[in-house]
């Protein structure tokens, strides 16, 4: 019976899922008359894009990864904050899971970006932004590993010192965001690892 009920909602939650997803995409498609559209399954999703050939297309593989501390770090602050503030320990159990997704995330996204850097032609000013870019990325670094083993120390869930506790959490999340623009800034406003960009990077470089 307890199956049950947990398992209806679920189920229903899905299909709602699967059900938006589909309007979602249908609705994407609004607006956007460039060329003829294939008809079928292929004018909403064109299997011939899909199978991950990006990775082996793109310069280096460390855009893969960034968006995971982007996504855990506020989602990890959200729920420690909510936990502590309500006093729920379940919540707050969920914002440590998240803080340890977000601190291997971090550990991997350094250790792809470490080997990044060397991997695309780039400018001087490029390589200025890089270089802060990675000293950003190494002090989130720093604060997952803090932050990681500050979890161990708790009471009832809570961590001890919990107010410094989401001080550093709420820096972390402001580094990560940080961060994320300024890698963003340097691929969509300055061509970093873009491959149309890469001839006219040689020649400046």
């Amino acid at each position: 019976m307890t199956v049950h009920r947990y398992f209806s909602p679920l189920l229903r939650s899905v299909i709602a899922g699967m059900v938006m997803m589909t309007a979602v995409a249908a609705w994407a498609h609004e607006g956007h008359e460039h060329v003829a559209e294939p008809s079928g399954l292929a004018g909403i999703i064109d299997p011939s894009l899909l199978g991950f050939s990006g990775l082996h297309e793109l310069a280096n593989v460390h855009p893969a990864f960034v968006h995971f501390p982007l996504a855990l770090f506020p989602s990890a602050l959200l729920l420690y904050g909510l936990g502590m503030l309500c006093k729920r320990s379940s919540w707050i159990v969920a914002g440590r899971a998240c803080l340890y997704l977000a601190a291997a995330g971090t550990a991997v996204t350094i250790l792809t970006g470490w080997q990044a850097q060397e991997t695309f032609p780039h400018n001087a000013r490029i390589h200025h932004m890089m270089m802060t870019h990675l000293r950003l990325g190494l002090m989130v670094g720093v604060c997952a590993a803090i932050l990681t083993w500050w979890s161990f120390v708790h009471d009832g869930q809570r961590p001890k010192g919990a107010y410094g506790f989401l001080l550093l959490l709420a820096a972390a999340t402001y580094l990560v965001l940080q961060n994320g623009d300024l890698g963003s800034r340097m691929v969509y406003v300055e061509g970093a690892a873009v491959q149309p960009a890469m001839p006219a990077m040689n020649e400046e470089e």
